[in-house]
């Protein structure tokens, strides 16, 4: 009815002037509730402090005097005593950022608090982020109450999450973060945080963690917590450690991901470990690669070749490994093959490996050519020149710089330059047949202290 509703808007503009005395400044003023029509005739109770109570069903209609709100639902109910209004069955409410529904709202007026109750979902107009859960606290942006909105749930909620910047992209190019956590506070439209059980997904990643947090207004986010990170979308790569951060491009790409704390990072062809690895990306794709760490040495495996050095610089474009440079103790191993029964390895204080793709479809590198500065020291297998398929020789050099060219995973040519010298063994000649060497002692005894048999005795006759 128009006149109930005539009849609160009066009662709520004059509840926050009782007990002011008149010549006192009017405070700062946020929503005067008024109601514009009710489904059925309210109730009043007036108290004896003057302040009012009021009741009413059927459906009403209300909003913030002179602000662009409004709100409705199928009952009302309203404390002027204590400021607090609740809206009960299909709630909508809407401010001008905020879109709000759920079964159940209570809105404490001076504070400038909503709390949302059953199938609640709410929409940041601006951005187009939006939440759906059991429940949500929403701290409205009204100065001087509070210059900046804020959210807060619990019991898993989903997020969508935009910014104000990708407003524009909505809709067949749009990208969200798709958050999911046990709570999540939201602050403005920028920035947010989730704690318990987080996930965090996009089209080109998927992350999950302990807690996790996202500032869109510096394009960078983190997990924290165990956190697991797998991006990319052709070929994909996945990374571990204690906290995992990462940096947006201003388009919204993944343009570098840190992991710190017993870091590790895998590909299709390599894997990468490390107290801290640093990628730098470009369209979603690892094109470079940094490893250090105090704890434990860092190491990068492609293929059968490992380097291991106190830091590591690798060249990666399009996500193919093809220069690796060590510094500091560097070591390099690679299996000959699968029949080797140790590994080749050339150490310095730095190293270069150089990498060549073999396989474009695969998108996998092989190493083409190895360099070690300072210190050298090699030691390597050398194919038998009589017998290929027979034992090889191994080579043991020491220089200034040593160079291999490889060829199959093998050491194919070798230039040591500087104060030079090493060992090579030949491989052993291979054991003489078994048939022959039984020929060569057949009717020979050995002789006493020897390994010669003795001659054999013709058989004894018997008479």
């Amino acid at each position: 009815m128009r006149a109930a509703g005539s009849l609160l808007a009066a009662s709520l503009a004059a509840a926050p002037a009782l007990g002011q005395a008149p010549s006192a400044p009017a405070p700062p003023r946020g929503c005067v509730v008024t109601i514009d029509s009710v489904g059925r005739q309210g109730n009043f109770t007036q108290l004896s402090s003057g302040q009012y109570q009021f009741f009413a069903g059927g459906g009403i209609l209300g909003r913030c005097r002179d602000q662009p709100t409004t709100m409705s639902s199928d009952s009302v109910a309203w404390f002027s005593d204590r400021g607090e209004l609740r809206l009960l069955g299909r709630v909508h409410f809407r401010d001008s950022t905020s879109l709000l529904d759920a079964d159940r709202v209570t809105y404490w007026v001076r504070q400038e608090r909503l709390v949302a109750e059953g199938n609640v979902y709410t929409q940041n107009t601006r951005s187009g982020s939006d939440l759906r859960g059991p429940n949500l606290d929403y701290l409205r942006a009204v100065p001087p109450v509070r210059d900046t909105a804020e959210l807060r749930a619990t019991r898993r909620p989903t997020i969508h999450f935009f910014t104000a910047r990708d407003s524009a992209a909505r809709g067949d190019s749009a990208n969200p973060f798709v958050v999911v956590a046990d709570r999540v506070r939201m602050r403005g439209s920028d920035r947010m945080w989730g704690g318990g059980r987080v996930t965090v997904d996009r089209t080109d990643l998927a992350g999950r963690a302990d807690s996790a947090e996202l500032d869109l207004t510096r394009n960078s986010g983190a997990l924290r917590g165990a956190p697991e990170l797998t991006a990319g979308r052709a070929d994909g790569y996945r990374l571990t450690g204690w906290e995992i951060r990462f940096d947006l491009t201003d388009e919204r790409e993944l343009r570098r991901i840190v992991s710190a704390g017993a870091a590790d990072a895998r590909g299709q062809d390599w894997r990468l470990q490390a107290d801290t690895i640093d990628l730098a990306l470009d369209s979603g794709t690892v094109v470079r690669a940094q490893a250090w760490g105090r704890m434990s040495r860092p190491s990068a495996v492609s293929g059968t070749n490992t380097i291991v050095a106190d830091s590591l610089d690798i060249d990666m474009p399009r996500q193919v490994v093809r220069l690796v440079r060590a510094f500091g103790r560097g070591r390099a191993t690679s299996l000959p093959d699968s029949a080797a029964a140790e590994p080749d390895w050339l150490v310095g204080d730095s190293l270069h490996a150089a990498f060549a793709v073999r396989d474009t479809a695969q998108r996998r590198s092989a190493l083409e050519h190895l360099t070690a500065f300072g210190a050298a020291r090699a030691y390597y297998h050398v194919e038998n020149a009589e017998q290929p398929a027979g034992p090889r020789g191994v080579n043991y050099s020491r220089g200034d710089r040593i160079a291999i060219l490889m060829r199959g995973s093998k050491a194919r040519t070798v230039d040591i330059v500087g104060q030079v010298d090493g060992i090579y063994l030949e491989p052993l000649p291979p054991p003489l047949p078994q048939a022959d060497s039984a020929r060569a002692g057949a009717g020979r005894a050995a002789a006493p202290g020897t390994g010669t048999p003795p001659p054999a005795r013709p058989p004894a006759r018997t008479p």
